[in-house]
């Protein structure tokens, strides 16, 4: 009986050695895993919290809309890949009390990178982004089925950045 109550103890021993060492490493790596997604999760708001712009309506017209966005916050705001894919999108939307048309955006022209305050305007090809303390100014049209803005439509135009930042503005086309 001596041996037999001993090698049943070592089988319920290694049993559960076994048991916890599998908790054990399930929960060190949910821990692991829990960690990355905290660092992701805080990295991504940083970002956010360092992206700050400003949107401006410069003018409208029956098809058209100018706008300028400036970047106020620390961050550099990237525009387009290498393969001319923009990397924002523009909401436009406009109407009166009785009817509003929204349309996204993604097909828009870069006018002019420049300085933000000053004349001092870079080459579109090489610097298609806006770091602290520059603005550009873009123009997007309306989809071609889209109806024309009409004199006295309300025009809201928000940019919404690859980070989650948006910046929004709002004019009146003059008649």
């Amino acid at each position: 009986m001596g041996v037999s109550v001993a090698l049943a103890s070592f089988i319920v021993l290694i049993g559960f050695l076994a048991i916890f060492s599998t908790v054990s490493t399930a929960f060190f790596t949910g821990m692991q895993q829990l960690s990355f997604a905290a660092n992701d999760y805080m990295n991504n708001q940083k970002d956010k919290a360092n992206t700050q712009i400003q949107l401006t309506v410069d003018s409208t017209s029956a098809t058209a809309c100018e706008v300028t966005i400036k970047n106020t916050g620390s961050k550099t705001i990237f525009m387009q890949n290498s393969d001319g894919f923009n990397w924002n999108t523009i909401i436009l939307s406009y109407g009166n009390n009785a009817q509003w048309h929204s349309y996204t955006i993604e097909g828009y022209q870069i006018l002019e990178v420049k300085v933000s305050g000053t004349n001092t305007t870079f080459n579109l090809a090489t610097h298609n982004f806006i770091n602290p303390g520059e603005q550009m100014n873009i123009s997007l049209s309306i989809p071609s089925e889209a109806p024309e803005i009409s004199p006295q439509d309300v025009v809201s135009i928000t940019f919404a950045s690859y980070d989650g930042v948006t910046a929004s503005g709002e004019a009146v086309m003059g008649q």
